[in-house]
């Protein structure tokens, strides 16, 4: 469909002023002098201007019948070479397409590399809650050996309540063994569980490398054959040009306009070197892609470190567990202690 505001008389207009200037109207000088119009729309009022001012063509006292068989072959050789300049412009386009969304995904594998980092973070914040936890319980099992303390003293007033206390502190300590040892139990099931997870997360990792490998292999292919085409293009331009100087041999009353379409052909060919420009930046952008690949190992070499962060802190409250256990024997053997003068006292009154 035509675009608006192009019409035969806007044709005719440019035509005749590039005429005026010593040059033959082509469809891409009137589009260049019109500053807008499709080519599909302005060259059949081009062709329509031509017929119309067939009579006042120089052809040099040619037949019309030749003269009508140069038209023909210029219009169908400016027809190909528009088509191939189009089709490798279109090549090109879903070239690029399909690297931006390569790159997109690149950025999206970032972004979820990024989260897991975060819910490791998550995860370090909830070791070290678990660890103060821990400490508060240390805090009131000392609290409650306070309070033992305190009832031995008033042990030879109130029999009946030290055995009660005593009672007590058995429980209190049965329940503190059992809570360490729900806590180690504990502690070495997320231990198992954050390991495998990390193999996970490894493992997708490592698949999510290998696919951006095999993209970026299939990336140098396509560039490789879109320089098989642009070498296919500048072959079939120099056999338009050979095409051209056949003419110039056969119809030297038209040199002028050979002339023309030989400049046709030298923009084509400026075309596809403009392609091959733009081929060489979809090189550089598979090297972005390479080096967003190196910063992806990085982010796995940060992750490897974090965990084995998280593995030493996990040490260190093994440890303090450990040191737990120990004072939790020392209580029980100043129980037995508090036991042994309480059957005492009960054997001396």
């Amino acid at each position: 469909m035509a675009r608006a505001g192009v019409t035969y008389h806007d044709i005719v207009k440019a035509a005749e002023a590039i005429s005026t200037h010593g040059q033959e109207p082509t469809v891409d000088r009137v589009r260049e002098h019109l500053g807008t119009g499709s080519k599909s729309t302005i060259a059949p009022l081009l062709k329509r201007w031509r017929l119309d001012n067939g009579a006042a063509a120089d052809v040099s006292g040619l037949p019309n019948d030749l003269v009508e068989v140069v038209k023909s072959l210029y219009e169908r050789v400016q027809q190909m070479g528009d088509h191939r300049i189009e089709q490798a412009r279109d090549e090109f386009k879903v070239s690029n397409d399909e690297l931006r969304k390569e790159l997109t995904e690149a950025h999206n594998t970032i972004a979820q590399l990024t989260a897991r980092q975060q819910d490791l973070n998550n995860q370090l914040s909830r070791v070290i809650e678990k660890k103060s936890q821990q400490d508060k319980s240390l805090e009131d099992a000392r609290v409650g050996l306070a309070k033992a303390e305190s009832q031995r003293d008033e042990a030879l007033a109130r029999t009946t309540e030290l055995k009660e206390s005593v009672a007590e502190l058995k429980q209190e300590n049965r329940d503190i063994r059992d809570h360490f040892e729900h806590y180690q139990q504990r502690t070495a099931e997320d231990r198992q569980q954050e390991r495998e997870q990390f193999r996970i997360v490894n493992q997708g990792l490592n698949d999510q490398i290998q696919d951006l490998q095999h993209r970026l292999a299939q990336t140098e292919s396509r560039a490789s054959e879109l320089f098989d085409i642009n070498a296919q293009l500048q072959r079939n331009a120099d056999e338009l040009k050979r095409a051209n100087a056949a003419l110039n041999s056969d119809l030297n009353a038209k040199m002028e306009d050979i002339q023309n379409l030989e400049h046709e052909y030298e923009e084509a060919v400026t075309r596809c070197r403009e392609y091959q420009h733009k081929n060489e930046q979809l090189s550089e952008n598979m090297a972005a892609l390479t080096t967003q690949k190196a910063d992806v190992d990085k982010q796995v070499a940060v992750l490897s470190h974090a965990l084995e962060t998280t593995k030493a802190e996990l040490k260190t409250a093994q440890d303090k567990v450990a040191f737990l256990t120990d004072e939790n024997k020392v209580i029980l053997q100043e129980k037995a202690v508090i036991q042994g003068q309480f059957k005492q006292l009960q054997s001396s009154l």
